[in-house]
């Protein structure tokens, strides 16, 4: 009867660890991932996908960013910006070569829109890759950079209008330019939706007789690790870390509109307590 009851409780012990560990997963998302496809019904991708007369995107994709996070809320290290966080968006062709990155804060409750073509493709890095189609990561952190008085940034690097804080999506540029970079502190309360038109051909394929239709899909979470030197993070990283600072002027996706900064709250330094 005692070891009956010995294994109950370690059953029921196991039986609440693994509720936690789901309802973290649920809970905290650290990457979102979704494609893109704006041109291969009429030319192809850089893998060869597509062309005059396929099925395939039609036109521009539209990306909405919300962040849900509550505005009292503080990274639970590193720098803090009242909720704010940091959506740091890596972009790849469909041969998985990064082709641009950019770090875009977004404050409580902000909406944050972009085009595919216009915002995330438009300079991409490598030998002026193919944007037809690929890949967007985003990864949720806390604004990770704070200058203590104005330097020039890459265009990569958003920054919180005058507060001096800033989303770097290489968490390492800060070194270069003599300052302190913060924690990368993942943040809960990110979101992401893609809206797509894409057009189905007949068979045989006739491009005039494209079947036209648009949606709206939400990005997926997808499993992420970070912080080893071969895990997915430390490739995002490094390799927006060269798109930066290889000095070509290419590889930056830009911000798009919506959520003003200079509206946004202002800060308090890390480490004190707010009433």
């Amino acid at each position: 009867m005692k070891c009956h009851r010995i294994l109950l409780a370690v059953v029921t012990v196991l039986g609440m660890a693994m509720v936690l560990v789901r309802s973290a997963q649920a809970i905290e998302v650290d990457l979102l991932t979704h494609y893109y496809d704006v041109a291969t019904s009429t030319s192809p991708s850089a893998s060869g996908y597509g062309g005059n007369g396929s099925s395939g995107g039609v036109g521009d994709g539209l990306v909405r960013i919300v962040n849900s996070e509550n505005a009292r809320n503080l990274a639970p290290g590193g720098l803090n910006q009242r909720g704010t966080i940091c959506a740091m968006i890596f972009v790849f062709d469909d041969i998985e070569e990064m082709q641009a990155c950019c770090g875009c804060p977004v404050t409580p409750d902000g909406l944050r829109t972009m085009s595919v073509i216009n915002n995330l493709t438009k300079n991409f890095g490598v030998n002026r890759g193919n944007m037809n189609a690929g890949v967007i990561d985003i990864v949720a952190v806390y604004p990770n950079l704070f200058l203590p008085k104005p330097a020039p940034l890459p265009p990569q690097i958003g920054t919180l209008g005058s507060s001096g804080y800033a989303c770097d999506p290489t968490t390492q540029y800060g070194p270069t330019i003599g300052v302190s970079q913060g924690n990368t502190d993942f943040a809960p309360g990110l979101r992401a939706w893609m809206t797509d038109t894409e057009g189905n051909a007949p068979v045989p394929a006739v491009s005039k007789n494209l079947i036209e239709g648009t949606s709206v899909s939400e990005f997926r979470p997808a499993i992420f690790d970070f912080g080893t030197p071969n895990s997915h993070g430390a490739d995002l990283t490094n390799f927006c870390f060269f798109l930066v600072t290889n000095g070509s002027g290419t590889g930056a996706c830009s911000c798009g509109s919506g959520d003003d900064f200079s509206q946004a709250h202002q800060p308090t330094p890390a480490g004190t307590q707010r009433q």
